[in-house]
This record gives structure tokens, C-alpha cells and sequence, in this order.
């Protein structure tokens, strides 16, 4: 069993990621990524998350399901609908939606759970 708490920080995060793993293109900043994955099986990642300050447009290369732990992400659909996440709450987003997403804290740790849906 891994958890997660809120109240107490997860730890260094080991393994970098670059923007285009991510399905995304910086549009502000110069943003670092990084990941402690827990699980990775069948199509299925799960683990931790890490984003410094910056814009990114995402189109998002799979389904997930994400809990923000500390600091704040806002992210805004193609469709203009706005939302900010911070400390405690989730949100989905699935797999081929395009969105900004815009960290203007100094970092955003959260939680994630992503699948993977192939072309059938």
C-alpha cells in the first residue's frame, strides 16, 4: 500500500519528464516536470506528479485522474470552462482533451492515476 498525505511532503521525485512525454507544448515559463511512478501495468500509471511554473497547452495522452497535494494548478478546457485546484482537490481529465494548464505557484505536487484507452 502507498499513501499520500497531505500534511507531510512525499519526497524527491526521481525521474524527469519533458514537456512532450506530456502531449504538451510550454507557452509561458520554463517549466520542470518529474514522477515517482508506483504502478505501471496493463495501461495504467499510477504515482506522483511534479510541475514548476509555467503555462503548458496539453493535449492529455491518456485519462486521469489526479489529486493535487500541495501548491495549485489552474486548468481551462477548450471550451473556456476555468477551474483552480489546490491542496485536497481531484479532478479528471480525459484522454485526448486539450488544456491549459498554468502552475503559478513555485511547484505542484499531485497524485495521479492515468489509463491508457487503445484504438479498438
Amino acid at each position: 500500500m502507498f499513501a499520500y498525505p497531505i500534511s507531510r511532503p512525499v519526497g524527491e521525485l526521481p525521474v524527469p519528464i519533458s514537456a512532450e512525454q506530456l502531449g504538451a507544448r510550454v507557452i509561458e515559463g520554463e517549466p520542470t516536470f518529474s514522477a515517482a511512478v508506483d504502478f505501471h501495468e496493463h495501461g495504467m500509471t499510477a504515482g506522483i506528479f511534479e510541475a514548476t511554473r509555467g503555462k503548458l497547452e496539453v493535449t492529455f495522452p491518456f485519462t486521469e485522474h489526479g489529486t493535487v497535494l500541495e501548491g495549485e494548478v489552474t486548468i481551462t478546457d477548450a471550451a473556456g470552462l476555468r477551474h483552480t485546484y489546490g491542496p485536497g482537490d481531484s479532478f479528471l481529465i480525459p484522454q485526448g482533451q486539450v488544456v491549459i494548464w498554468d502552475v503559478q505557484a513555485p511547484r505542484m505536487r499531485k497524485s495521479f492515476l492515468n489509463i491508457v484507452v487503445g484504438n479498438d
